[in-house]
């Protein structure tokens, strides 16, 4: 993890060692066993003696660090009473408090022919204001890593699980565990009642647990493992484990051959959410920006080390079904961020819906706000398809994006889909630019109908039919997708090779003589079309426009206003390249896209300069003028 974290990528540390009040407890016992060595008079004066100095003195030297014991009491008999009182277990240098652990009163009572034979038997434990801070200091060292302690072993090692005892009850109140981030988030659990119950060492541990996380109430119960399972190493240890937090519950049923780490974990897991403001509030964050939505989620749970892995995943969001072939969350090394990487797949996912139900975007207008990040943790893989996708006025279909999150950075690597009658793929990225976001996409349109994009942008009845494809360059700023939208600089070429043309066009634009005397009928076959295009917030101007057929070639320029829905077009026709009935005078198509006048024009002297200076000329981004050159219309000579 980052020494930049933020609330909302907060997490609890990864691997926790044996619990220390275990180690202690072990510390006890090794006391225990040396003082039943003493003769039978100190035996029956045992009562009497003060312990709490010589057991501090085992602790510290067992755990590498300070511990103060105020109190220490053993009452002999059959069942051995303990009672140790003011525990202090002292912070790593640079904590946040002086104290890691501190402990009001653990009371227990031990079987004494167990304990003769080196098992300690915990009949009854109880444990009261047990408060627990785990945290790292500036130089991200752990506090829960004990020095001469770890010598042994780690926790789940086969000397550590050995030495767990055996039990009928551990009752804990009024207690705590504090995890701190680095960057100072504080992440509380507080367990007002918490037991572990076992009728014996085989049967299976029944825990009980309510307090809160975060503040948020929840309830923790299930029957776990036997204690047998758990103090042999390797052995599976079951873990059916049951949360719930108001209405939303997480269930876990499956098994770990490493419990003491919560590690080699494997099993369903389920989650059920009616809103995720539950969730939200146990992560530490707020609901603003986040949608009031259902989820539900299901799939195969995986930990192994520092990867926590979901596989065959189901489930469903606000209703809408969705699969998904992996979640994968990885703790980062020391002074790394973690990594998030999920693919999903969504039958119908409707951001307008999302969007406009975590308040962005205004009078029923969805809009995708953007956010880059200096030091994101954790880095974000995301894979996600949707056979149906909605945002804004866009319809589309099998809808596919690949991105990442990554330092300053959003990456978008694949984003494809079926809209507009075309199939549109993209490439982009967004990053910080001064004070603001800029976006920056290259897009290709492959299969493009051109009816269908005709009636997609609301334009009067088009006399060109065909498949038109295309590659823009689009850049923008803003702080949404829809202002970076509105802002964008666009470059574009558009083709076509092939379809065809109403004759009555080439003959207007030609002013053929013989239109004079009769209506043209059918259509003609064109040969090619390239439309070069250059647009900043929506008004642009399209030059050349250019059109062959085997009656002529025709070009054009183009003025528009997408704000406005409105053009300006003036076409004529190549005279080199028309009959000799063709008086050629150019046709200007201007006004409402819907419903444009058609009269007859002139050429300007700077229109036809334009256009005898050749597409070369043309203020293109490399690609696209490579692109642009492949068009058998291109046109490098003058008219």
């Amino acid at each position: 993890m980052s020494d930049t974290e933020t609330p909302a990528e907060a997490k609890p540390p990864a691997k926790a060692p044996m619990p220390v009040w275990w180690r202690v407890l072990f510390g006890v016992a090794g006391l225990l066993l040396l003082l039943l060595s003493l003769p039978v008079g100190a035996w029956f004066l045992l009562p009497r003696l003060e312990l709490a100095h010589l057991a501090a003195d085992r602790a510290s030297t067992m755990l590498g660090r300070p511990v103060t014991i105020e109190s220490l009491r053993i009452t002999p008999g059959e069942r051995l009473g303990v009672v140790l009182r003011g525990v202090k277990l002292a912070n790593i240098e640079g904590g946040t408090r002086d104290d890691m652990l501190r402990l009001d009163a653990l009371s227990a009572e031990l079987d004494l022919m167990a304990l003769l034979h080196g098992t300690p038997v915990l009949r009854e434990a109880r444990v009261e204001g047990l408060s627990v801070l785990l945290e790292r200091n500036a130089a991200r060292e752990a506090n829960w890593h004990f020095g001469p302690a770890r010598e042994a072993g780690p926790a789940g090692s086969p000397a550590h699980r050995r030495q767990i005892p055996l039990f009928d009850a551990i009752r804990i109140a009024g207690s705590e565990v504090i995890f701190r981030t680095t960057g100072g988030l504080i992440l509380p659990t507080r367990l007002e009642t918490a037991s572990l119950t076992a009728g014996d060492e085989n049967a299976p541990i029944l825990l009980q647990a309510t307090g809160t996380y975060n503040g948020v109430p929840i309830t923790l119960e299930g029957p776990l493992g036997s204690i047998a399972a758990l103090r042999e190493a390797g052995s599976p240890f079951g873990l059916d484990l049951s949360a719930m937090a108001g209405e939303t519950s997480l269930t876990l049923i499956g098994s770990s051959t490493d419990p003491l780490n919560f590690d080699a974990v494997q099993g369903r897991l389920e989650l059920r959410a009616p809103s995720p403001a539950t969730l939200l509030a146990l992560g530490g964050a707020g609901m603003e920006g986040v949608p009031d939505i259902a989820i539900e989620l299901a799939g195969t749970l995986d930990r192994q080390g520092d990867v926590w892995r979901m596989t065959t995943l189901e489930g469903q969001a606000d209703g809408a079904p969705f699969t998904g072939s992996l979640l994968r969350f990885t703790e980062g090394p020391r002074g790394e961020p973690d990594a998030l990487a999920m693919d999903l797949a969504f039958t119908k996912l409707d951001l307008n819906r999302l969007l406009r139900a975590g308040g962005h975007g205004q009078e029923g207008e969805a809009d995708l706000p953007l956010a880059v990040f200096t030091a994101p943790d954790p880095l974000i893989e995301l894979r996600m398809s949707a056979n149906e996708l909605l945002y804004d006025a866009l319809h589309a279909r099998e809808a596919r994006l690949v991105a990442s999150l990554v330092p300053g950075e959003v990456r978008v690597e694949t984003l494809s889909m079926q809209a507009f009658g075309a199939r549109i793929s993209a490439t982009g990225r967004l990053e910080a630019d001064e004070d603001d976001l800029q976006v920056a996409a290259d897009v290709t349109m492959t299969e493009g109908d051109l009816e269908a994009l005709r009636r997609a942008f609301g334009i009067r009845e088009l006399p060109i039919s065909g498949r038109i494809e295309g590659r823009l360059a689009v850049t923008g700023r803003g702080r949404s997708l829809n202002a970076a939208a509105r802002g964008a600089h666009v470059s574009a070429v558009l083709a076509m090779s092939g379809g065809s043309i109403a004759r009555e066009v080439i003959e207007m634009t030609t002013t053929d003589l013989r239109a004079l005397f009769r209506t043209a009928r059918g259509r003609v076959r064109l040969s090619c079309m390239i439309a070069v295009l250059d647009m900043r917030a929506g008004v642009g101007e399209v030059a050349p426009m250019r059109l062959r057929s085997a009656n002529g070639m025709i070009s054009g320029m183009a003025s528009f206003d997408l704000n406005r829905q409105r053009l300006d077009l003036i076409i004529g026709s190549h005279r080199q390249t028309t009959g000799s009935f063709a008086l050629d005078i150019p046709i200007r198509v201007s006004g409402s896209f819907a419903d444009p006048d058609i009269l007859p024009a002139q050429w300007s002297t700077a229109g036809r300069a334009r256009l005898s200076a050749g597409d070369q000329t043309v203020p293109l981004p490399p690609a696209l003028r490579d692109y642009a050159r492949r068009s058998p219309c291109f046109f490098a000579g003058g008219r």
